[in-house]
């Protein structure tokens, strides 16, 4: 009997071994920031995109800090709207940096591109927000992408006050080729992550536009991440 058992203890210790050792193919655990729609994710990376090193890595999922979850406020609901096309946009640059002054926020931007599983990666610096290369570049015709993580654990990340933005207020974003777009805020949503609309924020748009993506809502003890995304849609209003 004792041989048996001692045989059993040995099976189940080499089956912890692997399993602790083995290299995931895909996520561990999704970045709720949506999938892709196939027309945007096939999109070609802007002009300079090369030349900027990727953020591309494991993805991980902003989680609480130490002395408990740091998110930022609920934003107010909003429906994000445009009067019309921006009266103009700008050819293809890769971006460096963004600023919203009216709530603090300033970064340089890494880039991210596509998981596995169709999902947008997340950056793996919390103190620096990360441009979706394989879509339009800030002040091209579509929808640009920036994301970024509200916190760590350590504190508040760099898009922690992202939800404290308003309508009409304006997001600068310097680009590869000295030019600084600036965009208009329209809308501040949040979305619960299993009801995340992926067209809206990713789909074409007939003019320049930019949405920022952060976590939201409540924080999830159980499964260690938020339970929604706040989206800022803004457009392009000048250069």
């Amino acid at each position: 009997m004792y041989l048996v058992l001692t045989m059993v203890l040995i099976a189940v210790a080499g089956l912890l071994v692997g399993r602790y050792f083995a290299t995931p193919t895909s996520p561990a655990v999704p970045s709720g920031l949506g999938s892709i729609p196939a027309a945007t994710a096939v999109a070609a990376p802007g002009p300079g995109s090369a030349d900027t090193p990727s953020a591309a890595g494991t993805p991980s999922t902003p989680g609480p800090a130490s002395s408990g979850p740091q998110a930022a406020p609920e934003p107010p609901p909003a429906t994000p709207t445009n009067d019309g096309p921006a009266p103009f946009t700008m050819g293809a640059a890769a971006p460096l940096s963004i600023k919203a002054p009216t709530v603090n926020i300033t970064s340089s931007l890494g880039q991210v591109a596509l998981n596995p599983d169709g999902t947008i990666e997340v950056p793996t610096d919390y103190g620096q927000a990360a441009w979706y290369r394989l879509g339009p570049t800030p002040g091209e015709l579509g929808p640009a992408v920036i994301l970024g993580h509200v916190d760590s654990l350590k504190g508040p990340a760099v898009f922690y006050r992202l939800s404290s933005l308003r309508p009409g207020q304006i997001i600068d974003v310097t680009r590869i080729d000295s030019s600084v777009a600036h965009f208009r805020v329209d809308a501040i949503n949040t979305y619960r992550r299993d009801q995340f609309p992926t067209e809206t924020v990713y789909g074409p748009i007939n003019y320049a536009g930019l949405r920022l993506i952060t976590c939201g809502g409540a924080y999830d003890q159980k499964a260690k991440a938020y339970e929604s995304n706040v989206v800022v849609f803004a457009t392009l209003v000048r250069a």
